[in-house]
């Protein structure tokens, strides 16, 4: 019974995602990915909450932990003086930048690597360095590690949590020197504020708070299509399961059927072989749903990330007096002043639209088989020639496809 209502909540799951109003919509400019690329090059801002490449600098790090934590803040420098104290036996420079956040907060990885060590630095409080390919490394210190020697790591990993209330990080060349990586030169203060990696004009945090946005849209299509294929793997899994039955049964049967003449050998090969093939066709669908719970619950924080990061940028923005439909506009008028823009705007909708009519037009055709189909197995299912299991997956397959329709056919 518990099992059942699992599958019908990931059917259902599916189903209300098929019937999302952000499908059947055709996109706005603001959504159009050319204008959005524009923007953020004409005014220097950075997303960092989905960034794959490594961050450039301080500045950049300090942002990627505001995605988690949006009151992240640089409290020193790599050229501060430091005294004797628990963590220094010598007076000496700071040599990295300390992040401030709550104690318990998540730790993000700035570059990529692996995990080379996990050393003690006091009493609750760790150093772990990161390797990159290269072979610099980075060093994040007062931290509760969340990760081991070997362990891979990549820009935004979870690396730990904060010990006490801050994390300092470290970085050294190949040669062992430590390495400036602020962006600033020596004495000009830490970065205090957003602003500091969003600029100060109003369009640029207008154009913060549409990438931001963008950003939260993006993680949420993508992990919604993830739950989607989830459930589909489901129906195709009962399938195969179904399937794979059938020959299991059907193989010594064949045999023997050849055995007294009553079909051709060519016959029983071609049931082995299809046995064979549907078992592989198992074994890689199992593998793909073994691996799909660790990509949605990374996906999910991706998508709690892009929501932190949306809120804080939200607030300032309306602390500074703008309001989304000063964004939209302003949009819009870079859009009409830029003849090379518009056309790519035009392109991407033109492209969208004969996308979704194209769909229309499949969905429609795959409705009407479906229900004929259907029909069929009905009453094959009425006269005892069909399993429960089958007509049932075979009612959710139809719903889904129609559900899809009426989403993009309005």
């Amino acid at each position: 019974m518990t099992r059942r209502l699992v599958f019908r909540f990931l059917v259902l799951t599916w189903m209300v995602w098929l019937a999302s109003p952000l499908l059947a919509a055709p996109p706005g400019t603001a959504q159009v990915p050319a204008v959005i690329d524009a923007l953020r090059t004409r005014f220097g801002v950075t997303d960092l909450s989905t960034s794959e490449g490594s961050v450039a600098d301080v500045t950049g790090l300090v942002a990627l932990q505001r995605t988690l934590c949006p009151e992240a803040v640089l409290t020193s420098g790599f050229y501060d003086w430091r005294t004797v104290s628990r963590y220094r036996r010598n007076p000496g420079l700071h040599l990295g930048y300390d992040i401030a956040m709550p104690a318990g907060t998540p730790v993000r990885a700035g570059w990529p690597g692996a995990v080379v060590s996990v050393a003690p630095w006091t009493e609750g409080e760790w150093g772990l360095t990161v390797r990159s390919a290269s072979g610099s490394e980075v060093t994040y210190g007062h931290i509760r590690p969340s990760l081991s020697v070997g362990d891979p790591v990549r820009v935004g990993t979870i690396v730990g949590t904060i010990s006490i209330d801050h994390v300092d990080v470290k970085m050294r060349d190949l040669a062992g020197n430590y390495v400036d990586f602020g962006g600033q030169a020596p004495g000009s203060g830490p970065a205090t504020s957003f602003a500091s990696f969003a600029a100060d004009s109003r369009e640029a945090r207008m154009v913060t708070w549409l990438v931001a946005r963008n950003s939260l849209e993006t993680s949420e299509i993508e992990l919604e299509g993830r739950r989607r294929e989830r459930a589909s793997a489901t129906l195709e899994r009962r399938r195969l399961e179904s399937r794979r039955a059938e020959l299991e049964q059907a193989v010594p049967l064949m045999a023997r059927y050849v055995e007294e003449g009553l079909v051709a050998r060519a016959e029983a090969e071609k049931t082995r072989s299809d046995l064979a093939a549907t078992l592989q066709a198992l074994a890689r669908l199992k593998k793909r749903q073994k691996e799909a719970p660790d990509r949605i619950a990374e996906l999910e924080n991706h998508v709690r990330a892009a929501r932190n990061r949306l809120a804080a940028v939200e607030r300032q923005a309306r602390q500074h007096g703008i309001t989304w439909a000063e964004v939209t506009g302003f949009v819009n008028s870079v859009v009409a002043r830029d003849a090379r823009l518009r056309d790519q705007v035009l392109d991407y909708k033109r492209d969208n639209q004969e996308t979704r009519t194209r769909r229309v037009g499949e969905l429609r055709q795959e409705v009407r088989e479906g229900r004929q189909n259907l029909a069929e197995l009905e009453t094959l299912y009425e006269m005892g020639g069909l399993p429960r299991r089958e007509i049932e997956a075979a009612r959710q397959r139809q719903q889904i496809l129609e559900a899809e329709l009426k989403s993009l056919d309005g």
